[in-house]
């Protein structure tokens, strides 16, 4: 009983957020951008309550006990490049350029910045295929804890997370988004710290981690894999649409400069407080387990009833932290980039729309046969693959002025279609050369095809 009084307090209290500020969000900016009136606090928290979803927490802990000490690349990664860097780098010139542009979206500030109109459009729908697809995968998330917490079937729990979120995006806009990051990454903070905190002490100290034993032999861990996946945890950062238009909805760019060291400290504690958990999770649990498991297990075993509870809610909160902004970002990409709707009643039945359809295609997945439904859980994680690769490079290169229309479109289109060629080869089992450096090669061939039309058009 605790544990669903726990999880059905949390989403009353998201909803109610939505009621609150569905005022605010009745124009066109304060539904997408906030009104450019949030500050470093706020800031700070809702993107790193986007940035970490489950995934770092229950997938980042797999891998910190698969590959041991080795993994730890990728948390200096994200602290570094996916937290510090953004915001010094991309996160105060984003944030100044969407003000001198009046732009409200990603997609709209590279059709302003270039003149080119069918820009947006193009963005707007690779921002709305690869980020419905990647909802999908982070609602199956969400919906495994709520389903084993309520005893329900993964059907009814990833309908129910959805229609949640979708009501207070579709209520609050980006206020609701905010605002129940904030809430979800103060929740996400404690359950992770409170859990590795518990995990350390029990090995004896940080120091007696260095004593763990990866799941996999040395000799067989990978080192490029996780050197691309570090990459993929962190440099995507700066070309993902839902966590670049956060820095839109600061009130100038020196709240991007206040709120970055609060950022810094966040991404530390989350992926850190994760890894650190699964290499204690190799000293404590007994083997064999399936590796997924570890964390959900090591909370269990450590944390009794009322921590397995406030842990099962830092879990759901980094799932819907990271799928509500994902529904505005669609919703906007399909109504405002795609269609040029600007009538906020529009933008918010789009908005909900988009979750539903993430969730009707999470749930279908599952009446799928194994073999086919793994091809397509497969071919849905490169949604944040195809993204961060149609954004990444044009990006960067609009941020230090660089950029002209033609080189843009090519870095763009080469990066999404990279993408999406190795999750459909490893979908497939057809693989392409150097599978374990995809995402390195995805922004890799994005930046040539963006230098070599960038100097062919000067």
């Amino acid at each position: 009983m605790i544990a669903e009084g726990v999880l059905i307090a949390y989403l009353a209290l998201t909803l109610f957020i939505g009621f609150i500020f569905k005022a605010k969000a009745d124009t066109i900016k304060g539904f997408l951008v906030a009104n450019r009136e949030i500050g470093e606090w706020l800031l700070a928290f809702t993107f790193g309550a986007t940035y970490f979803s489950s995934v770092v927490i229950v997938v980042g802990g797999m891998w910190a006990f698969l590959w041991g000490s080795s993994s730890l690349l990728i948390p200096v990664f994200n602290v570094v490049l996916g937290a510090l860097v953004t915001f010094i780098f991309i996160g105060r010139k984003i944030n100044a350029l969407s003000e001198k542009f009046d732009a409200l979206t990603v997609p709209e500030l590279f059709a302003k910045a270039y003149n080119n109109k069918g820009l947006q459009r193009l963005l707007g729908f690779v921002t709305a295929v690869g980020l419905t697809l990647y909802a999908a995968t982070v609602i199956s998330g969400a919906a495994a804890m709520v389903g084993t917490v309520f005893k329900l079937d993964l059907a009814t729990a990833a309908f129910i997370i959805a229609l949640v979120m979708a009501i207070y995006v579709a209520l609050g806009g980006m206020y609701s988004v905010v605002w129940t990051d904030a809430i979800q990454g103060i929740i996400m903070a404690t359950g992770v710290l409170a859990l590795v905190i518990l995990a350390t002490s029990k090995v004896g100290g940080i120091t007696a981690l260095d004593a763990s034993k990866p799941f996999v032999p040395p000799s067989k861990i990978n080192l490029r894999l996780i050197f691309d996946l570090a990459l993929l945890t962190s440099i995507a950062v700066w070309g993902l649409p839902q966590l670049i238009n956060r820095f839109y909805t600061a009130k100038n760019p020196r709240i991007v400069k206040r709120s970055t060291a609060i950022a810094t400290a966040f991404a530390f504690i989350v992926t850190y407080s994760s890894f650190l958990s699964g290499l204690a999770a190799a000293q404590l649990l007994q083997k064999p387990i399936n590796p997924i498991k570890a964390i959900p297990l090591l909370a269990q075993q450590l944390m009794g009833t009322v921590g397995a509870a406030v842990f099962s809610a830092a879990v759901l909160a980094a799932a819907m932290s990271t799928a509500d902004s994902i529904s505005l970002t669609v919703g906007s990409a399909i109504g405002y980039d795609m269609f040029d709707i600007k009538d906020t009643k529009v933008l918010r039945v789009l908005s909900f729309l988009s979750m539903v359809a993430a969730a009707v295609i999470a749930v279908l997945t599952l009446t799928l046969p194994k073999e086919l439904a793994g091809a397509v859980t497969t071919i849905f994680k490169t949604g944040w693959t195809l993204t961060a690769g149609a954004f990444l490079v044009p990006v960067v290169a609009t941020v230090i002025g660089k950029g002209n229309r033609d080189a843009i479109i090519a870095s763009s289109v080469v990066g999404a279609l990279v993408a999406l060629a190795y999750g459909l080869s490893r979908a497939f089992k057809s693989p392409l050369p150097y599978p374990d450096l995809s995402f390195g090669i995805t922004i890799f061939l994005s930046a040539l095809a963006f230098v070599i039309v960038y100097y062919l058009k000067r």
